[in-house]
């Protein structure tokens, strides 16, 4: 009996479907409309770029499922979807929420068809993709599904993503997010909600939307897992439901912005001048982008203010401040505005001149602002210098200028035992070394280790830790003061 490369997949479907997909229902839930999953579409396109190299994807604190990502697909590593991948971030800057857009624009991680035409392109999917070179890279995609046996691989790990799906759940149950969007920015009676866990993504998260038709759409908050319990199984807190409103807030904010982008674009221009190192530190690489964060991260304060008090509120824009939002507690208040006069302004698009208003006004205030923060930063920065561990060696040295390419990992060596499960590698730059496998302390947490492959002749450079980016810590709770480490590699002769 032949069987079709479709039949034979479809078992796999439906059986990840019954054991992966769940729905958050129940009793208490008073958010019944947020379905809650681990997606096969969003697991492969993370393995891929992880493959490719893209440090985003590699940044996955389960270790047990790391380690068995990577196992699995080492051979895989030169497929033609990884080298695609790899060609696509070099050339198109195809990385981050352009890898996550792409896989809700497939109907699912087997046949990898379109699940709207890309031809004329969608608003929803990013411009870092063209219809040709995703059509291109989808290709590559499902044969990379067939040689490696994808489905196997999501089969044997059914168990954990239903673990992780009911942990998340659980802790979704009794916030009502679904309800404080529709009455924040106003209801989208057509949108159905989805929660996808990214296994691979750590503390990286994305939001995304895909139109299926002219009314009916889908809204994704694509949340990494960065907390695991003694058994290293995901688990998470409360802590992370400010971050799934975040990225939902992305599917109302982003496509406000870009409609009034030519009234924010000179003061945006302006801003971002100033805070511009920081901006590309969290991949922000230019004013728009930071102008979509600014509105998100202000209406989350309005989150936290509505449903957790005005203390957790002041808490949020303390961390948005450190970051650089600079403007944050001014806009929240603003929105807060908006949100008691909802009689004159019903929707955020009506009341969005006085955002750009706003912001006109801000530019002549904001070189005030960033001296008396770079003050305060300054205070708070020597205070944590005070406090910080200290790095005793590491090898390479950092400065070196004579490093060998064939060195296999960073070892960087602490004075003191350091907090498990918590580290801030930064990408500051293109010089980022790749890394080849999972990082991680010895028995100590003196001692932590960063797997890499390196190239001859080649300078390299990243943060350990980065203002706002404070994962580094002693066992104590003291943060390590941001370091920044250069090295550069030796030439190898040719024979």
């Amino acid at each position: 009996m032949t069987i079709s490369r479709r039949e034979r997949l479809i078992g796999v479907v439906l059986f990840i479907g019954c054991m992966t997909f769940v729905s958050i229902c129940g009793a208490k839930e008073k958010n019944p409309s947020i379905l809650v999953k681990i997606d096969p579409r969003i697991e492969l396109m993370s393995i891929i770029f992880r493959m490719a190299g893209n440090p985003e994807y590699r940044m996955g604190r389960v270790a047990s499922y790391v380690q068995d990502v990577d196992k699995y697909f080492v051979r895989f590593k030169e497929h033609d979807a990884v080298k695609l991948a790899a060609k696509l971030r070099e050339t198109r800057g195809v990385s981050y929420d352009a890898v996550m857009g792409l896989a809700i624009h497939v109907t699912d991680a087997f046949e990898l068809e379109e699940r709207i035409p890309f031809d004329p392109q969608p608003d929803t999917l990013d411009k870092r993709w063209t219809p040709g070179l995703a059509r291109e890279f989808l290709l590559a995609a499902r044969r990379f599904v067939e040689d490696s046996k994808f489905g196997a691989f999501i089969q044997a790990h059914a168990s954990l993503y239903d673990l992780a799906a009911r942990r998340i759940q659980a802790v979704m149950e009794e916030h009502g997010v679904v309800d404080w969007l529709d009455k924040f920015y106003g209801p989208r009676s057509n949108a159905k909600f989805e929660l996808v866990l990214g296994m691979l993504n750590g503390p990286a998260n994305y939001g995304a939307r895909i139109k299926l038709s002219k009314e009916d759409e889908i809204l994704y908050s694509i949340l990494g897992v960065w907390e695991t319990d003694g058994q290293g199984k995901p688990q998470f807190s409360g802590q992370v439901i400010p971050t799934v409103v975040h990225e939902f807030c992305h599917s109302y904010c982003n496509p406000l912005v870009d409609r009034h982008a030519s009234a924010l674009q000179a003061s945006g221009i302006e801003i971002f001048k100033r805070v511009e190192t920081a901006m590309n530190q969290m991949a922000y690489g230019n004013w728009l982008t930071m102008m979509r964060e600014s509105l998100v991260r202000a209406s989350v304060i309005r989150f936290l203010h509505a449903k957790f008090g005005e203390a957790r509120a002041k808490k949020g824009i303390q961390n948005e401040t450190q970051k650089q939002f600079f403007w944050i507690g001014e806009l929240s208040d603003l929105l807060g505005e908006y949100e008691q006069d909802r009689s004159t302004y019903p929707s955020l698009d009506i009341f969005f001149p006085r955002v750009t208003a706003f912001f006109n006004s801000y530019v002549d205030r904001i070189d005030q602002d960033v001296q008396d923060k770079a003050k305060e930063r300054q205070d708070k920065l020597e205070t944590l210098k005070a406090k910080s561990p200290k790095i005793l060696g590491m090898v390479p040295p950092a400065g070196s200028q004579n490093v060998d390419p064939n060195l296999e990992a960073i070892v960087i060596t602490f004075d003191r035992p350091m907090k498990d499960k918590q580290w801030s590698v930064m990408r500051l730059s293109d010089k980022f070394p790749k890394m080849k496998g999972t990082v991680y302390y010895d028995k100590t947490r003196t001692i932590f280790t960063i797997p890499v492959e390196l190239n001859p002749d080649t300078e390299y450079e990243f943060g350990l830790n980065a203002e706002g980016y404070l994962a580094f810590a002693s066992e104590a709770g003291n943060p390590l003061y941001p370091v920044l480490i250069r090295f550069k590699t030796r030439k190898v002769n040719k024979i």
